[in-house]
C-alpha cells in the first residue's frame, strides 16, 4: 500500500455532513451518520455541474432542480410529483419563515421525503426510502425518467430498515414493526426480499421465515430466531451474507454468518464468529476472515486462518478498533483505532504476521470517517471534524481520489456523501448538504461529466432560507479548551435571547455542523443556539472523553455553563434571560445546570432526562445487561453519595428557572419514572413547571404529530420566558 507524504486538505467554510445524535447513555442507541464513500473511475477533466446551485443559500437551490415529490405513498399507489413548476408553486405558496414562525413547528417536525437513496448495480433503477404516516416504506424508480416502478408492500405494521441490492432486480432489507401503543420500530432481526416490479416477496430470514415441506425434497427456508442483518451482497449467485445473533437476554451471544439464498431464504455454510458485540468483515471470495469485538470484556480482535480456525491477534494492543476493510489482498486489515495514542486514527494490520503500520492520525481529533477504493483494498481519504469538517487526501492519484476531489470542488461549503455507485463506475448517486441544506440528492455521470439533481431530501423546505451555524472554542473554568457551535438569529430584533441547546449521551455522541430542525426552529424563532461539546463528548480524543466519566453532575455541567457564559460575554445573550434544553442527557442537564447556576437561567426544557441515577440504575434496559450495568458504573460511579450529589432531584429546591418537562411513557432507556421523581421533588420544593407526556412515545420523538406538538409548546413556552428588548 503506497501512500503519499504530501497531503492535501480541503476545509469547508460552511461544512457537515450529517448530524450524529444519540439520545440515549452510550453507544447503543440510533446513530445517524454517513456511508463509507465507495466510488470508482477516473476524472480527467473538471466536473460540469448541469444544475449548478447558483447561491451558497439552499433556497435559492429549487428552482434549477427537477425535484421529485410526492403527495401519497399507499399500498395501492404510488403518487409521485415529478414537475418542477408544481413543486415550486407549493413551496412557493408557503409564507417565508422569517415572516411566519408559527409554520415552523408543522415544517420542521416533518419526516424528510426520502431518507436515502441506493442505485442498481446496472444504474437503471433507484431504490429509496420514504416516511408515510410515521413508517418508513421502500420505492423503486427509473433513474433515467424519475418515475415510480414499484414499491415494497409490508403492510401497515412494517417498515424498512436498512437494505442492499443483490442485483439488478432484486433487494433484500431489514423489517422493522410498529406496534399501535408506541411509535418507535421495533426489529425482531426478520429480513424481507422484493424485485422491484413488487414481484416474489415474502420474508426471506427470521422466525416467521419458516415454510411447510409437504412432500417434498426440495430445501426451504427455516425459521430462525435471530437478529438478522446484512453483511454482503453476493450478486454472482443471487445470495447474501447475513450476520444473525441468536436472541437471548443479554443480547451477547456469538453471532454466525450464513449465505442465504436472496430469493428462497435458504440458509447454507453456518461459520460461528467466537466473539461478542463482534463487527465482521469478509473477503474477496466472501469468507469471513475477521471479527474485532469482546472475550467477556475484554477487546479481542480475531482473524480466520485458511484452515478455518480463529486465530487471536494478541501481539496487537487494541483500544477502540473499528475495521474498516481488508486489505492487501486480503491479508491485512484496515481500521481506526486509538492504541497507544490519544485520537483515533487510520491503521492497518498484518495478519499472519501481525504487524501494524500507522497510515495516518491527526493530533487533536479522532477521524470521523474513511473513504474507500472501490476494490475496498485501499483508503484514499479520511474525513477530520474540528469544529468545521476537513477532507485529508491520502493517495492523490487513484482514481477515485481524482473523482472525489473535483465533486468537492464543485460543492464548495457543502458535505457530499456517496450512497452508491453501479457496477461499471459510471454513475454516483451523491447527498451534499450543509447547515443550510437539509440535504438534496444528485446523480453524477462519469461519462458525461455532469451532476443532474434529482431530488431535495426535505421537499417541503426547499424554499426556506436557514440560520448559519459557526464553529467556536472557548475556555472552560479549569482551562481546558471546550469546541462548539453557535447559530445566529436571522430575526431583526434589539436584543436575541440565548437557548443553550444540550446533546444527548453524553459519551459516543457529540454535535456535528450541519442541518439540525431543532437549532433551525430556535434560531428561525428569534434565539441565538449554543451547542457545548463538553468534556466527555466523543471525537476529540480517549483523554477528553474518559475526563466526562462520573462527572455527569459536575465537571460537564461546568463547561455548558462557562460556555453560557462565554456566550454572553461575546453579547450573544444575557445573564437571566437565557434558556438551557435538551434531551436525554441533555434534559438532564437542562435542570442540573440550573440547579448549579440559577441566576444564569431563566427557564429550561427538559425532554426524555434522567433525573435520579439510584433510579436509572435500577430501572433503565441499559441495565438489563451485564455489559449495561458495567458500562453505568464507569461513566455514572458506583458510590452512593455520588449517585445522589449528581441527581437533579436532590437540588431542585435551588431552581430558579421555570420548567418545561417532556416524557414518553414508553421510554425504557430513561423510564417515565424518571420524570414522575422529578416531578414528585418539585412539588415538595413548591416549584412551577409545565407537563407534557406522550402515551405513545418512548426515548425521543418518533411520531411527526407529536414533534410538532413539542415543538410548538418549546417555541410557546419560549416565548413566554425570554425577553427581545
Amino acid at each position: 500500500m503506497t501512500f503519499f507524504s504530501t497531503k492535501l486538505r480541503y476545509a469547508f467554510s460552511q461544512t457537515q455532513v450529517a448530524k450524529r445524535f444519540l439520545g440515549s447513555f452510550g453507544g447503543d442507541g440510533p446513530v445517524l451518520t454517513c456511508p463509507l464513500h465507495q466510488p470508482t473511475s477516473m476524472l480527467d477533466s473538471p466536473v460540469n455541474v448541469s444544475a449548478r446551485l447558483t447561491s451558497d443559500k439552499y433556497a435559492n437551490t429549487h428552482r434549477s432542480l427537477k425535484v421529485l415529490s410526492y403527495s401519497t405513498i399507499a399500498l395501492s399507489l404510488i403518487s409521485m410529483l415529478l414537475s418542477l413548476a408544481s413543486a415550486t408553486e407549493q413551496t412557493d405558496a408557503k409564507a417565508s419563515v422569517q415572516s411566519a414562525t408559527a409554520q415552523l413547528p408543522h415544517l420542521l417536525s416533518r419526516a424528510p421525503s426520502f431518507n436515502t437513496m441506493k442505485l442498481s448495480p446496472d444504474g437503471k433503477h433507484i431504490a429509496a426510502t420514504v416516511t408515510v404516516q410515521d413508517k418508513t416504506k421502500l420505492v423503486f424508480l427509473d433513474a433515467a425518467r424519475m418515475t415510480a416502478v414499484g414499491f415494497a408492500n409490508l403492510g401497515n405494521s412494517f417498515g424498512v430498515g436498512k437494505f442492499v441490492w443483490v442485483n439488478n432486480e432484486r433487494v433484500i432489507l431489514e423489517v422493522v414493526q410498529y406496534h399501535p401503543w408506541v411509535k418507535q420500530p421495533v426489529s425482531y432481526g426478520d429480513l424481507f426480499g422484493i424485485n422491484l416490479d413488487g414481484s416474489k416477496s415474502k420474508v426471506v430470514f427470521g422466525a416467521r421465515a419458516g415454510e411447510k415441506v409437504t412432500g417434498s425434497r426440495m430445501r426451504k427456508a427455516e425459521s430462525v430466531y435471530a437478529w438478522g442483518s446484512i453483511l454482503a451482497a453476493m450478486p454472482e449467485d443471487d445470495s447474501v451474507l447475513v450476520k444473525a445473533i441468536p436472541m437471548t437476554k443479554e443480547g451477547d451471544a456469538f453471532a454466525q454468518v450464513y449465505t442465504m439464498n436472496a430469493n428462497s431464504g435458504v440458509l447454507s455454510g453456518r461459520v460461528t464468529v467466537p466473539l461478542q458485540y463482534a463487527d465482521i468483515l469478509v473477503d474477496k471470495t466472501h469468507q469471513v476472515r475477521f471479527a474485532a469485538g469482546y472475550d467477556e470484556n475484554t477487546e479481542q480482535l480475531i482473524w480466520r486462518n485458511d484452515d478455518d480456525e480463529w486465530v487471536a491477534l494478541n501481539k496487537h494492543k487494541v483500544d477502540s478498533f473499528y475495521p474498516l476493510s481488508l486489505a492487501a489482498n486480503d491479508h491485512a486489515v484496515l481500521g481506526l483505532d486509538r492504541a497507544g495514542a490519544d485520537t483515533l486514527g487510520l491503521v492497518q494490520l498484518g495478519l499472519a504476521e501481525q504487524t501494524r503500520t500507522e497510515i495516518f492520525r491527526d493530533k487533536k481529533v479522532d477521524i470521523t470517517q474513511a473513504m474507500l477504493t472501490t476494490d475496498q483494498q485501499d483508503v484514499y481519504a479520511v474525513r477530520l471534524d474540528d469544529g468545521l469538517p476537513s477532507y485529508v487526501m491520502l493517495n492523490q492519484n487513484t482514481e477515485e481520489a481524482k473523482i472525489f476531489k473535483a465533486l468537492l470542488e464543485s460543492f464548495p461549503g457543502s458535505a457530499l456523501s456517496i450512497t452508491s455507485q453501479s457496477e461499471d463506475g459510471q454513475q454516483w448517486l451523491i447527498d451534499v448538504s450543509s447547515d443550510i441544506n437539509p440535504g438534496t440528492f444528485y446523480l453524477y455521470d462519469h461519462g458525461k461529466k455532469s451532476l443532474e439533481a434529482l431530488a431535495h431530501r426535505y421537499q417541503q423546505l426547499a424554499s426556506t432560507n436557514f440560520a448559519s451555524t459557526d464553529a467556536i472554542e472557548f475556555k472552560s473554568f479549569d482551562g481546558k479548551i471546550i469546541a462548539g457551535y453557535l447559530t445566529r438569529s436571522p430575526q431583526a430584533a434589539s436584543h436575541k435571547p440565548l437557548v443553550v441547546l444540550v446533546h444527548g449521551g453524553p459519551h459516543g455522541v457529540r454535535d456535528y455542523w450541519g442541518f439540525d430542525p431543532e437549532v433551525q426552529l430556535l434560531a428561525l424563532s428569534g434565539y441565538n443556539v449554543l451547542q457545548v461539546n463538553y468534556r466527555g463528548s466523543y471525537g476529540y480524543g480517549g483523554a477528553f472523553a474518559d475526563a466526562g466519566q462520573q462527572q455527569w453532575g459536575d465537571a460537564i455541567q461546568r463547561d455548558i455553563i462557562s460556555g453560557t457564559e462565554w456566550a454572553i460575554a461575546q453579547g450573544h445573550g444575557k445573564a437571566g434571560n437565557v434558556c438551557i434544553m435538551g434531551t436525554s442527557f441533555g434534559g438532564y442537564s437542562a435542570v442540573q445546570a440550573a440547579t448549579i447556576a440559577p441566576d444564569l437561567y431563566r427557564c429550561a426544557i427538559a425532554v426524555a432526562g434522567v433525573y435520579d441515577l439510584p433510579l436509572l440504575v435500577q430501572t433503565s434496559d441499559v441495565a438489563e445487561r451485564q455489559h449495561g450495568r458495567d458500562y453505568l458504573g464507569r461513566v455514572i460511579g458506583v458510590e452512593p453519595a455520588l449517585l445522589q450529589a449528581h441527581s437533579p432531584v436532590n437540588h431542585v429546591h435551588k431552581l430558579k428557572a421555570n420548567l418545561l418537562i417532556a416524557h414518553g411513557k414508553k421510554d425504557e432507556r430513561a423510564p417515565y419514572d424518571q420524570a414522575l421523581s422529578l416531578k414528585t421533588a418539585l412539588d415538595k420544593a413548591g416549584k412551577s413547571y409545565q407537563w407534557l407526556d406522550f402515551n405513545d412515545e418512548s426515548h425521543g420523538f418518533y411520531s411527526e404529530q407529536n414533534q410538532q406538538v413539542y415543538f410548538s409548546k418549546v417555541q410557546a413556552f419560549l416565548a413566554t420566558q425570554l425577553q427581545t428588548n
